[in-house]
């Protein structure tokens, strides 16, 4: 295993105050067990994750040379404490981990291991779910940990404040059935699946953000199964680099648009860009370089290398065709217009209620946008629409579905399909929606998760429309016989119940 040492470019000593201080080479030893993680961000601040130390021991300065860092993953190598790296009495330590592109970025499922310079076990703490704030003992030092009232790197832990329960409103397409999609091969294993759009036809399109991935899923109807279709390994325009791709959208001719945070291959640096793929028409798999790249970093201003670009949508409607997306570190969706050369033109900025924009998704039939947080916010949302002007938003929050856990949903798209079903005898058609869930944590395993709403009214051509009179009452009635369930996949068939009478 090859170990890496921490430059002095990414440390922080601080006494208790969280003042810096330069310690001296060496310190007097002190027991390991007076040193403990302390205070951990996950989800990224203005410069990335970070974990904190802290010193119990309120005498002595413990010299912490040599010593391990490791999250929950075995194949990442280890950071090592340079030599002469010492912690003051009663004080704080911390460090970036994922400033290098050799370093590890923490997850909303992860751990933190320390280790002494001998190998041995010193603390480590393990979490479900990014924290709104930091991850950290309660009280400071001593206490267990916790969600945080506020991130304090290199200060004392400040407990959350208790507050008012958040109001929302009914996930407006329960009750669903949610379950994962089971596609097998390399996709089963990859647990970075982070955004995921719909085509008209109903071909699913996502983009795992650690390998760079665009994996291209068919659909078939009847059975409402999805299918590995095509696999492209994304590029920049000069054919370099590992894009850490977000977001995905289909944009105009079937073109794709992904939403970046920053290139992989330099981890340390915020690139948050937009690229656009032309698919090929003679092969599935290989390479694909992206056409153009489109900076955003003039919009977002100085961000994190991974607090970025996290969801994009095409909005054809809107100014004259637009595309929305998401910031994942200043909770922002910024409406942009993309031009030749490179060219942004911002129609408009949106300030979400939430930390971070995770995910979008555009119904071009009901006109509604739908703005989500993932976990950190228990996966709750807002609806916008665009009044002819700008999206606007009456700021009802809406719960995550009734079925679905507080999962990492980084990626969301629904798709409105047309379904057969019965009415007095006749065959009709009903419309339903479906629903696609990138995880980006793969909790249970599962990436990838759908379901499917309640079809809606049954519609028959040239059907004779009741009037409500008397004269047809018989009719009416005696239709109610005929009636039978939506058809659809397997299980997930609901039963239609249209209105027949109108008010008599």
């Amino acid at each position: 295993m090859r170990s890496r040492t921490i430059s002095s470019g990414v440390l922080t000593v601080a006494l208790a105050a969280g003042a810096a201080l330069a310690i001296p080479a060496t310190a007097p030893a002190a027991p390991a067990t007076s040193v403990v993680i302390n205070e951990v961000e996950s989800n990224g601040d203005a410069v990335g994750d970070w974990v904190e130390l802290a010193n119990l021991d309120t005498e002595q300065d413990v010299d912490i040379s040599g010593w391990t860092l490791i999250d929950d993953d075995p194949t990442h190598d280890p950071i090592v404490i340079p030599e002469g790296t010492t912690i003051e009495s009663g004080g704080y330590w911390s460090v970036y981990t994922d400033v290098d592109p050799d370093y590890f970025g923490l997850g909303g499922n992860d751990s933190v291991i320390l280790r002494d310079a001998g190998g041995e076990i010193v603390d480590s703490t393990t979490w479900s779910g990014h924290s709104p704030t930091t991850w950290g003992r309660i009280p400071d030092m001593t206490g267990g940990f916790a969600v945080t009232g506020e991130p304090t790197r290199d200060a004392r832990n400040v407990a959350a404040v208790e507050e008012n329960p958040v109001v929302t409103s009914p996930w407006p397409f329960d009750p669903l059935t949610i379950t994962p999609v089971a596609l097998g091969g390399a996709f089963a294993e990859d647990d970075d699946m982070s955004g995921v759009d719909i085509a008209a036809d109903g071909t699913a399109y996502v983009v795992n953000n650690g390998t760079g991935t665009l994996y291209v899923l068919a659909h078939d109807h009847s059975a409402g199964t999805y299918s590995l279709a095509r696999t492209f390994v994304l590029t920049y325009p000069d054919g370099s680099g590992l894009p850490d791709s977000e977001g995905v959208t289909v944009g105009p001719d079937g073109v794709i648009y992904v939403a970046t945070e920053r290139n992989n291959d330099a981890g340390s640096t915020s690139r948050p860009s937009i690229l656009r793929f032309v698919l090929p028409t003679d092969r599935d798999s290989g390479t694909l370089s992206a056409t153009n790249e489109y900076s955003l970093t003039s919009l977002t201003g100085p961000i994190g290398a991974n607090a970025g670009l996290e969801a994009i949508e095409y909005l054809p409607e809107a100014f004259g065709g637009a595309f929305a997306v998401g910031v994942e570190g200043t909770g922002k969706v910024h409406f942009v217009r993309l031009g030749d050369g490179g060219a942004v033109t911002e129609m408009q900025t949106y300030t979400s209620p939430f930390k971070g924009v995770m995910a979008l998704d555009h119904d071009e039939v009901s006109g509604v946008l739908r703005v989500l947080c993932d976990e950190v916010c228990e996966g709750r949302s807002v609806e916008m629409t665009f009044d002819g002007t700008g999206f606007v938003t009456d700021g009802t929050l809406y719960a995550r579905p009734v079925g679905m856990p507080n999962l990492a949903n980084e990626g969301f798209a629904s798709h409105r399909e047309t379904v057969e079903c019965l009415l007095g005898g006749a065959t009709g058609t009903a419309e339903r929606v479906r629903f696609l869930w990138a995880d980006d944590a793969a909790t249970a395993g599962v990436g990838l998760r759908t379901a499917v709403s309640e079809a809606g009214e049954c519609t028959v051509e040239d059907d004779d429309t009741v009037d409500g009179s008397l004269d047809d009452l018989d009719t009416v009635l005696g239709s109610l016989a005929g009636l039978s369930p939506v058809f659809g996949s397997s299980g997930d068939a609901p039963t239609l119940v249209p209105t027949l009478l109108p008010s008599l």
